[in-house]
């Protein structure tokens, strides 16, 4: 089984969002956080799945169960209900990826149990605002 835990976050007086994730395949981990132009939290944890998931597809990863790890309950519900009122076309995509997987849970977690990729989005933030480094 695939872990994936994910995460965003958006600093508006910076105009700065970043997006974050952490895949465990086999004995394998792998970490990512990027900045991303967005005003919305939201969706930007909505991209942050996507952009998971997409790197699981690139590597031939998708063979096996995803459990998806996120703290954004919009994320876990729009999942759930195959539906988002304000984020259907960004969800749309998703969907189409978790095609691509024998099948997929998805959890919602608390900030403390989706650690890994929480701090990732924190260090990331701090290295833009330090050193500029995007």
């Amino acid at each position: 089984m695939i872990k994936l835990y994910t995460d965003a976050g958006l600093n508006t007086n910076l105009n700065l969002g970043v997006v974050a994730y952490v895949i465990k395949h086999n004995n394998d981990i792998y970490k990512k956080a990027l900045h991303h132009d967005s005003q919305d939290n939201h969706y930007l944890e909505f991209l942050a799945l996507k952009l998971a998931l997409q790197v699981i597809i690139d590597h031939q990863w998708n063979d096996d169960l995803i459990l998806i790890h996120s703290d954004s309950q919009i994320v876990i519900d729009s999942l759930d209900k195959n539906y988002s009122k304000h984020y259907q076309p960004i969800l749309d995509e998703i969907l189409l990826e978790l095609q691509k997987f024998p099948g997929y849970f998805a959890k919602h977690v608390a900030d403390k149990d989706n650690g890994a990729a929480h701090a990732l989005v924190h260090q990331k933030m701090l290295n833009i605002r330090t050193h500029g480094d995007k």
